[in-house]
């Protein structure tokens, strides 16, 4: 289709893309660029399609901080009927002020087609107000519409309880793109500036979902590919992270502050880097300079079948770019950017063998100076491979060990050697690595001695550890443990009302004060009893203690940096829970 339209000697097209705004910017800063719109938008421009790209988040947030809307207006983005009424044609004066504020300004006119990302933070905001932004252009503006983000694929797991939301954008927009859009986005633009009809198409093409009677289906996803995300026409200055910076200062203490900016960034879990830049910000040009942080992937998919993860149930080719294309996509971006630092998002960065010593070398001959942090396993992991990804500029490796008990590492097939991840964190610490855990209590059959070994574990390493993020388990259908609940000793319950349920929960976060250490669990659709064991309310009454009692094995280094930081914000705000040792509220 792309030669069709040079060919034919029409104008390229145009698209408009805009990000859906969520909860987030009502609470904090932005802080990070929208990588994935950002990946689709290059790969549009790469095709020789002219990109106008919004994030709407700015717009919100000025809305927000100009109190041109408080809390409980937004109810009505929580409310599933009206949206969906809403998307169907119906009337809501509300829906149609909010959306046309947040266009404001945006040329819709002009565009031949507009794209709608409902975003990636698993956020109710983002996947509704998404769908009131994308209605509100077609009744008023008539454009095509193609909805993508990584929410669409949340949604699309949990099919079933969110039928009316699929059933409703599916029969109202052209078209709805589940997984990887670099591709598909880009033929979907030129399939609608050609005049081809859409509905066929959908049957077939990559990852676009379409409704059936009364099933939601959409075809396999396509393959990713390894493309930087192009930032071009956002308003970057948005995004800065507010960090230490004299110039005039002696080599000494720009040393010392360059450490301080590294621990805001990388040491200090998500929230608590967000108050430190919401903090600095105030001070902006006083010793503060607003940089960016720039997210990257270069590696997608999983080798290995971890039972509670989406990846376990099917098995999809690994896609992982060549260490010289890393390195020219990084070394471009910080150049272009103006900035050394970046998020990065893979799977995990040691999935290649060989590629540690590579990217090293390379880095160190390419004289590029970068700070990072990214997932990693410990599969694998020697000091000296640890000590050059230091020097490559590794600040930070997040681990996913999930459990300490070896039971449960056996049921969940984590393929982890307790000795060997000690040794790792070992290691990390004495080079200079900060090394983070992610952790799983509530999962099937967790008796007290297995939740005690993950404790144990937890208190035995805390000087090693440099933070743990501590999740409830969650019945994900495509995994594993989803699609096989009896053979891990599970009886799965569906919530009847598990759309509107969560809605409120959100709202209610929402209005008390969007404790962002803990978001609405937004994917307990399922619930389920052991088999030969406990019911499902005696496991939820259970974990809650469980939660509380990890959190307060936690570092008070961070407790002390918020206290701290907090009194220099202009709104302070209560301490996030898991610094207190509390446990997540119920939903």
């Amino acid at each position: 289709m792309t030669a069709e339209i040079i060919q034919s000697g029409r104008p390229a097209p145009r698209v408009l893309i805009v990000d859906a705004p969520g909860e987030h910017t009502m609470f904090t800063r932005m802080n990070l660029p929208p990588f994935g719109p950002g990946v689709v938008a290059g790969s549009m421009r790469a095709a020789g399609i002219e990109v106008d790209h919004h994030d709407l988040n700015s717009d919100f947030s000025r809305m927000w901080h100009g109190k041109e809307f408080t809390k409980t207006d937004l109810r009505p983005f929580y409310d599933e009927r009206a949206v969906i009424s809403y998307v169907r044609g119906g009337a809501n004066e509300f829906f149609d002020a909010f959306a046309a504020r947040l266009l404001a300004g945006k040329d819709i006119d002009g565009a031949d087609v507009v794209g709608v990302s409902a975003g990636g933070d698993f956020s109710w905001m983002e996947m509704h107000s998404a769908a009131v932004i994308a209605s509100h252009v077609k009744r008023h503006y008539g454009k095509p519409i193609i909805m993508g983000g990584n929410n669409l694929d949340y949604l699309m797991q949990f099919k079933d309880a969110f039928h009316s939301w699929w059933s409703a954008c599916v029969e109202e927009f052209d078209y709805l793109i589940t997984g990887p859009g670099e591709d598909t986005a880009v033929d979907a633009v030129f399939a609608l500036a050609g005049g081809r009809p859409a509905v066929p198409m959908a049957t077939t093409w990559p990852g676009v979902a379409r409704v059936r009677g009364d099933r939601v289906l959409r075809a396999p996803d396509a393959i990713h590919r390894i493309i930087p995300p192009d930032l071009d026409g956002l308003r970057l200055e948005d995004y800065a992270n507010f960090v230490r910076h004299r110039p005039e200062a002696s080599p000494r203490k720009r040393e010392t502050d360059e450490m301080w900016n590294l621990m805001q960034l990388y040491r200090f879990p998500a929230y608590l880097s967000w108050v430190a830049n919401d903090a600095n910000a105030a001070n902006a040009g006083n010793g503060f300079e607003g940089r960016l942080v720039l997210p990257y992937v270069f590696n997608y998919n999983c080798p290995y079948s971890c039972a509670f993860c989406t990846e376990s149930l099917e098995r999809t080719k690994l896609v992982h770019a060549k260490v010289d294309e890393v390195i020219e996509h990084m070394a471009g971006m910080s150049a272009k950017y103006g900035t050394p630092y970046f998020y990065l998002f893979n799977n995990y960065f040691n999935l290649i063998n060989g590629f540690v010593e590579e990217f090293a070398s390379r880095v160190v001959l390419h004289g590029v100076k970068f700070h990072w942090s990214d997932c990693a396993r410990f599969n694998g992991l020697t000091y000296e491979r640890l000590a050059l990804l230091h020097d490559s500029g590794c600040r930070k490796l997040t681990f996913g060990l999930e459990t300490a008990s070896t039971k449960m590492l056996r049921v969940i097939d984590k393929r982890v050697k307790l000795a060997e991840a000690e040794q790792v964190l070992r290691w990390c610490k004495e080079i200079g690595i900060w090394a983070d855990l992610e952790i799983i209590t509530g999962l099937p059959h967790e008796d007290e001695e297995c939740f005690d070994e993950t404790a144990g574990f937890l208190e035995r390493n805390a000087d090693t550890i440099n933070y743990f993020n501590v999740n409830r388990y969650f019945v994900a259908p495509k995994s594993l443990m989803g699609a096989k609940p009896e053979a891990y000793g599970m009886r799965l319950r569906k919530f009847p009302d598990a759309y509107q349920r969560l809605l409120d929960a959100n709202y209610r976060w929402l209005a008390n004060d969007l404790d962002h250490s803990y978001r609405p669990q937004n994917f307990r659709v399922y619930e389920f009893d052991e088999i030969d064991g406990r019911t499902a309310e005696e496991l939820a009454e259970a974990v809650s203690p469980k939660i509380a009692r990890l959190n307060a094995i936690q570092s008070n280094d961070f407790m002390d940096a918020w206290q701290v930081l907090n009194m220099r914000r202009d709104q302070p705000v209560s301490a996030p829970a898991r610094f207190t040792g509390e446990s997540l509220a119920p939903i």
